[in-house]
């Protein structure tokens, strides 16, 4: 049997076990495994506990580093904001310029507001949410200024057709007769009746211009007109020219403001040379003289574009 001492301090010598049973032993045996192994387990929580932590730093590292970029760019699309806005008011003087009514602000009211993104203690998904919906009305603003533009573009393009088509030009040179435009009586039919245009009083063989850009959709011989040139232009207008001596453009001949497309004339039923000019817009007769524009800079610019 294995024998077992311990050393007494009283004798100072060591001293037989002699009655340490086996389940002493094993008692023994299990608390020192036991301090030994607290010893072990706390050494590795420690370890454990200091690797957590440099995890959770690292984290928190990451954490910050994404809350600055989340700012910087909440700051860029707020700045992108305030150049739509910019643009937006831009739009508006186009629309003006183009004829069109401005946009009002409770007809877009998708401002970005609020204040300026803070860095928190955390990083919330509401953070991520917020800038989603931010993302998601500036898409909105890009949309509807794009609209806006397409809008504004076509209607300029049509306005500059309208500058190039408009018979804006007398079409000869002369003076305007007594019988201006509507019931007049007529000279030698003696009745009254209406006279759907203007008399331009010059001689025979005055050079006649196109009033406006357009296609010539008729010439010839037409009764009490005599030789007669009739010209389609853009938004609905259309010009005729009676009482000629000569025709010098052809039927669907594209023609543009100041072409000279005929010479003045008696033909007709006419009581002297003179050009008789009418002015329709969607089938109604209008007065002539009222698209007699003094200055024509805003329609010369248009016609060389």
């Amino acid at each position: 049997m294995q024998k077992f001492y311990y050393f007494s301090k009283t004798k100072q010598k060591l001293i037989q076990i002699e009655y340490l049973n086996k389940k002493s032993i094993l008692i023994y045996i299990l608390i020192v495994s036991f301090l030994c192994g607290t010893t072990w387990l706390t050494s590795l929580l420690v370890d454990h506990f200091n690797t957590s932590s440099k995890s959770f730093a690292s984290l928190e590292n990451e954490n910050l580093f994404l809350r600055k970029q989340l700012k910087n760019l909440y700051n860029k699309y707020h700045d992108f904001d305030i150049e739509l806005a910019k643009l937006r008011d831009e739009n508006n003087s186009l629309r003006i310029a183009a004829n069109l009514p401005p946009i009002q602000n409770e007809e877009f009211s998708l401002g970005i507001g609020g204040k300026e993104f803070e860095i928190k203690s955390s990083l919330h998904s509401a953070d991520l949410d917020n800038l989603t919906n931010l993302v998601e009305k500036l898409s909105l603003k890009l949309k509807f200024e794009k609209n806006q533009h397409e809008i504004i573009s076509e209607k300029l393009k049509n306005n500059k057709l309208l500058y190039k088509s408009i018979p804006a030009l007398k079409p000869c040179s002369g003076e305007i007769g007594e019988r201006g435009f509507g019931m007049r009586e007529h000279p030698i039919l003696g009745i009254n009746r209406m006279h759907e245009g203007i008399d331009i009083i010059t001689d025979t063989g005055t050079k006649v211009y196109a009033p406006g850009s357009g296609v010539i959709s008729s010439v010839g011989f037409r009764g009490g007109y005599g030789l007669t040139v009739e010209v389609e232009h853009a938004a609905g207008y259309k010009t005729i020219y009676a009482h000629l001596s000569k025709i010098l453009v052809s039927e669907g001949q594209e023609i543009s403001r100041g072409k000279l497309i005929a010479l003045t004339g008696n033909s007709g039923l006419s009581t002297g040379p003179h050009l008789h000019y009418e002015v329709h817009h969607e089938g109604i007769k209008l007065d002539p003289t009222q698209f007699f524009f003094d200055d024509l800079v805003l329609f010369e610019k248009n016609d060389k574009n």
